[in-house]
Formats: C-alpha cells, structure tokens, sequence
C-alpha cells in the first residue's frame, strides 16, 4: 500500500459514497434501505476504509476507499458484503478491511469466519484463499441476474 489509510465505522454521511462504489461494483446492489438497515442492526459491523484528507484548510474529507459489512453471530463472523473502489483495487485496502473482521472474531472468540462469493469472482476467491478460507459448499443459482453460483467459504479462526 501506497497511502495509509483509516478505519473506522461507516456513518449515514458515507452512504452516498458507499452507494457510488456499490453501483460500481456489484451486478446486485445493495439499496440505500439495505445500507442504513445494517446501521441499525445490533450484531452488524459496518467499516469504511478512508484515504487521508489533505492538511491544508479547505482540503477535501478524506475519500471514501472501501468498507465492510459483517455479523457477528454467536460464535461466528459472517462477512455480507465488501467492496472497494475501482481506481483503488489491489492496494491492499480489501486485505485490511477483512483482517478487521477477522480480528474482530478474535476479540469475541468466534471460531469461524464465513463468506458467500460469486462463483465467477477469482480475485476474490483467492484473496480469501490467501488468508486460509476454504471452499465448503456451494449455493446454486444464488445471485439471481446473473444466474450464478455462490461459493461457500470458511475460515477456522
């Protein structure tokens, strides 16, 4: 990585952002509803990666890069959706953020850690891979647009 970047928990104000990178990311978005209802729901953590702001005065917040949504469920994390912007990709910013929810499982002694993945999506499925997720299952027909497949992957943590 190139830039530090912060963490910290997405606020109402970051959705716009989020939104825009979503769009751009995803073949089924999530709404705005979606976004503010896991705002609100107790065991859902929602993190927004963010490039430094300038120093000077009147210099631009800080850009929005990526976030995270997971739960954590009793002894489990559940990663629900993750994405970065585009002209930031392969920069780490993916690999921190989920380090983040794996940590997060660390802290309240999860065990496991799981993902749904497009079948399709090979950089993603290897990210996960290079943090020692496994395949264990698959969801047939699990994105509707597109009419493909989910893979199921989990972490023992």
């Amino acid at each position: 990585m190139d830039f530090e970047i912060t963490v910290s928990p997405l606020a109402k104000s970051d959705i716009p952002s989020i939104l825009e990178i979503e769009y751009d990311s995803q073949p089924e978005p999530w709404t705005e509803k979606a976004f503010l209802e896991e705002i609100n729901r107790t065991n859902s953590n929602l993190l927004v990666a963010r490039l430094p702001a300038g120093d000077s005065v009147g210099a631009p917040p800080p850009e929005v890069a990526g976030y995270i949504c997971f739960w954590s469920v009793a002894d489990e994390i559940q990663i629900l959706n993750i994405a970065v912007r585009k002209t930031l990709r392969r920069r780490g910013i993916a690999r921190k953020l989920i380090e983040l929810a794996i940590r997060t499982g660390w802290e309240h002694h999860a065990g496991l850690v799981t993902l749904e993945v497009r079948k399709s999506n090979l950089s993603a499925r290897k990210l996960y891979e290079s943090f020692g997720f496994r395949v264990t299952g698959e969801r047939p027909d699990y994105y509707e647009v597109q009419k493909e497949s989910a893979i199921i992957m989990q972490l023992d943590i």
